[in-house]
């Protein structure tokens, strides 16, 4: 699990070894799934971006397939 700033663009190394990644991203406050914008950059990392007014904190699980 990681944080992701709003509004932010951050890299995310989850070191799973897989370009094959499925990543939520949660309103920690509501439980809520949120939409970003995911680029895988390698088999280690990952970039998240979100918009402007999204929550302070923000839950980001990864799993590799």
């Amino acid at each position: 699990m990681s944080t992701v700033i709003p509004g932010k663009t951050t890299t995310v190394t989850h070191n799973l070894g897989s370009i094959d990644v499925i990543v939520a991203l949660y309103n920690v406050a509501t439980c809520n799934e949120l939409n970003a914008g995911v680029t895988i950059l390698d088999e280690n990392s990952l970039m998240i971006t979100t918009a402007s007014g999204t929550p302070e904190q923000i839950r980001v699980v990864i799993m590799a397939l």
